[in-house]
């Protein structure tokens, strides 16, 4: 399917010209024969590392919306949004400085949660939630878990971790909007020991992912993330603020477990754009849609 794939997408780059090509509904039709391909390499770990010759390609022959072979999501903003794999900490938000004050207090919460409610963490792509359905595939070790605090599957009331989504609901409204709107989640992430999340890139870059570093293993060099190219550490109280749109993976291969609160938030270039950023948000779920049931229907 794959040989096939490479070879339809080889003739109608012949066939078109170059004019043609760039054609807003050729376009759509280019994209969806480049995901197909690249996702079907993503698929076998052993030939993730094609998927970024794939886009490379497709971005080379101007037939994608793609303009970074390592930033591949499955909806890319019709308007220019700034790509930047990470950001840097003296660009953080106020609120990341205001999580990262109140750390402690949180991660508190969170103990006290998973030792009382450790039944309530589900695996992360099982179906439980409406969204990450297919995120199982890139785990490899012993498991990676999610307790939802906002977003599908979260509890209708605050009962369960008062102070955290009090402080979000107060200090990041952006993260619960984005989490309610189906565009993304705010969940208590937990890693196991001797686990790995492999490459991947997110499904679009009208967010932002933000890990606050709650429970840590010391060897920070054995537990990291890569971004893009560039690899780094989580440290307790201290928040990661990357684009989970370009590829990333992770790498727990110590004896402890990692804890993060993981929020999404809506890129810094659409804040204080409600009808530009829900319109956005609309037609990526309505295109992730189809393209599910292309794939699978």
């Amino acid at each position: 399917a794959r040989d096939r794939m490479v070879q339809c997408i080889s003739i109608l780059i012949t066939i078109f010209e170059p004019s043609l090509v760039k054609h807003e509904s050729t376009i759509e039709l280019m994209d969806d024969a480049w995901m197909e391909l690249m996702l079907s390499m993503e698929e076998i770990p052993q030939h993730r590392a094609i998927a970024r010759h794939v886009a490379k390609l497709a971005i080379l022959t101007h037939s994608c919306r793609w303009t970074d072979p390592m930033q591949r999501p499955g909806y890319m903003a019709r308007c220019p949004l700034k790509s930047i794999p990470h950001t840097a900490t003296e660009k953080h938000p106020q609120w990341c400085t205001t999580l990262e004050q109140n750390w402690e207090s949180i991660v508190k919460e969170y103990k006290k949660l998973a030792s009382h409610n450790l039944q309530s963490f589900s695996d992360v792509g099982s179906g439980e939630r409406g969204s990450g359905h297919d995120d199982h595939k890139v785990v490899t070790g012993t498991s990676w878990k999610e307790y939802v605090l906002f977003g599908t599957g979260a509890k209708n009331s605050d009962a369960d971790a008062p102070l955290t989504k009090g402080l979000l609901r107060k200090h990041v409204p952006d993260a619960v909007s984005l989490a309610e709107q189906g565009g993304g989640e705010v969940i208590f992430s937990r890693l196991a020991p001797k686990t790995r999340i492999e490459a991947h890139c997110g499904p679009t870059n009208l967010r932002w992912t933000a890990h606050l570093g709650l429970v840590i293993p010391g060897d920070g060099s054995k537990c990291r993330i890569r971004v893009g190219m560039q690899w780094h550490s989580w440290e307790p109280g201290k928040i990661l603020l990357f684009d989970d749109s370009f590829e990333h993976e992770v790498h727990n291969d110590t004896d402890e477990e990692r804890v993060v609160l993981l929020l999404r938030v809506w890129h810094p270039e659409l804040s204080g754009k409600p009808a530009m950023r829900n319109e956005f948000l609309m037609e990526a779920m309505v295109k992730k849609e189809e393209a599910v049931n292309k794939r699978y229907h």
